[in-house]
């Protein structure tokens, strides 16, 4: 049955939101079971619990939230009361172990309820009529012409495609558990890639949701009821990082249909994610193994990975990223000499072009998958490359027998985080803005080729103008790759590709400047190609990074 026209009650991630407290008690029972196996011995509990405490307290005093708990002081005072009190040398070993297992209990019972989503079906279906109708009316507004915000020309399902094996993924939706895992380029991603998904009829996702982005009352209103669990990257400490995984883990066993970023962060150089974190994408490995171990081989649900490319001409926070990863890695070499521009003129103009007449989003869907990167086919059997049906049960098998592997599992984890890279670059859409910015910066670094990266981003403007004739010369050549490429399932070229190389450059330079107040890339009247702003110039080519292009230009 298509999900969009399903009823909403029967979703699982309504029925887990019904039983949401006995989940909640399953998770935090689930969460210190597996926190003492890992450091029962040896005292290591208490050791643990100590550096939860330290690094909370540093985290209250260093970077406060307005979402953060009004009791959060007082929360973790109480916890070190405590932990002193816990002294096997004061108390004996008995009593201070029961402390030790009481705050361990209190500490997580406090992540799990902080972290769990809720979905609400009605309010899903008032924010599914709600917010396309707000882009659309938003997208289709410009500057000068304020009629647009009331009569949309174009809406948003006209200018969001979603690509790929779109009706064996609903097939398998309904066999299995769906684990969609996206690039990451903007804050925009989770609600265009939520709106793209149950556009096709796949429904509704949970997903990690930012907790600072809950600071904002907008954002809290709509998506408090909508499934996202929260993320509260400031916590490194083990404690929160168990729970966190198991409730990943645990929600992905109850059927929820999970959509998680494996770049776990957003692309600051502007490339498709290389060094994925693997830690949620180990929990879904778990979860299959214990699948198999509740149930018969041919009764077991299985999981299946999709991996989702997603293209943008242009991201809204491309400067700020840009930014953060020349400091990053440049350091002393970096030096900022760029003043911003006011966060809510870049708001404003983002929303008015990113739909506008040729500004496009694609969500590129790869092949759905297994745990180990096997393709599934219509009926969700895993497929080798010589076409023979795998029984992965085996896998996870040691001498004939089901058993849990964390070294082995780990390896899985790592293979399978490589073969989603592949997968990425392979389901990309190469947009005209990609190409034109990846040529423009090779033919600036072959011109200053002596000159390190921070050194030619620091080129003064007369000196960064490319020959039309020049450009149009290795745009040519990079298109014949792209097209090689292309036919043999290396990447996806977008339709404006097939265009001629001057309509591919104009639209290129065109959607790439749409949104930025200083052009990444513009077309000089005396026929150069020059750059306003290299910084952002250098974030679009490297979208284009992993493809061995260079040597084509």
């Amino acid at each position: 049955m298509d999900v969009l026209n399903s009823n909403l009650n029967d979703w699982p991630l309504t029925r887990i939101s019904r039983n949401r407290e006995k989940l909640m008690e399953e998770i935090i029972i689930e969460t210190i079971s597996n926190f003492n196996k890992d450091y029962q011995k040896g005292g290591l509990i208490r050791d643990e619990l100590a550096k939860t405490l330290y690094l909370e307290r540093t985290r209250i005093k260093t970077e406060p939230w307005k979402v953060d708990p009004e009791d959060d002081f007082q929360f973790w005072s109480h916890v070190k009361n405590k932990l002193v009190k816990s002294d096997p040398s004061l108390e004996g070993k008995e009593v201070a172990q029961d402390i030790e297992q009481q705050l361990l209990k209190d500490i997580v019972t406090r992540y799990v309820h902080e972290i769990t989503g809720y979905f609400d079906p009605r309010f899903f279906l008032f924010a599914r009529q709600v917010l396309p109708m707000i882009f659309s009316r938003l997208l289709n507004a410009s500057f000068g012409k304020i009629t647009g915000i009331f009569k949309p020309k174009v809406l948003l399902k006209d200018k969001l495609f979603v690509t790929g094996p779109i009706e064996r993924i609903k097939q398998l939706s309904q066999k299995g558990t769906i684990i969609l895992v996206p690039t990451h380029f903007s804050n925009l991603d989770s609600v265009m890639v939520g709106y793209g998904m149950d556009m096709v009829g796949l429904g509704a996702f949970q997903y990690g949701a930012g907790l600072n982005l809950f600071n904002s009352s907008l954002f809290k209103f709509f998506m408090s009821n909508l499934g996202p669990y929260k993320l509260d990257r400031r916590k490194k400490n083990p404690v929160y990082l168990e729970t966190l995984k198991t409730y990943s883990r645990t929600t992905i066993l109850h059927g929820a249909p999970t959509l998680f970023f494996p770049g776990g962060t957003r692309s600051r150089a502007g490339n498709i994610e290389k060094n994925l974190k693997l830690g949620l994408l180990g929990t879904v490995m778990e979860a299959q193994r214990i699948h198999f171990e509740r149930n018969p081989s041919t009764l077991a649900p299985k999981l299946f990975i999709v991996p989702l490319t997603i293209s943008y001409h242009f991201v809204f926070e491309a400067g700020s990223l840009i930014e953060d990863h020349l400091r990053r890695t440049g350091k002393e070499q970096y030096i900022t000499s760029d003043k911003g521009t006011s966060f809510l003129k870049n708001m404003s103009k983002f929303f008015f072009e990113l739909f506008g007449a040729t500004s496009d989003i694609t969500l590129s869907l790869g092949e759905p998958m297994d745990v180990f990167g096997n393709i599934c086919n219509d009926q969700g059997e895993s497929i080798d490359k010589f076409g023979k049906v795998l029984d992965i049960r085996k896998y996870f098998e040691s001498k004939g027998a089901l058993k849990a592997d964390d070294q082995r599992e780990a390896e899985y984890t790592t293979l399978l985080g490589k073969i989603l890279v592949d997968k990425f670059h392979e389901n990309n859409v190469v947009y005209s803005s990609h190409v034109v910015a990846y040529v423009a910066f090779e033919l600036l670094k072959r011109k200053f080729r002596k000159e390190d990266i921070y050194s030619l981003l620091r080129m003064p403007e007369e000196d960064r103008y490319i020959p039309y004739d020049e450009f149009v010369t290795a745009m040519r050549n990079i298109r014949e790759r792209l097209y090689y490429l292309n036919n043999n399932q290396k990447l996806k070229l977008a339709f404006h590709m097939t265009k001629e190389v001057d309509e591919i450059i104009d639209h290129g330079i065109r959607n790439v400047g749409l949104y930025h107040a200083k052009k990444p890339l513009y077309k000089t009247k005396d026929g150069y190609i020059s750059s306003e702003d290299l910084k952002l110039l250098l974030f679009y080519h490297n979208r284009m990074e992993g493809y061995g292009l260079a040597n084509y230009v």
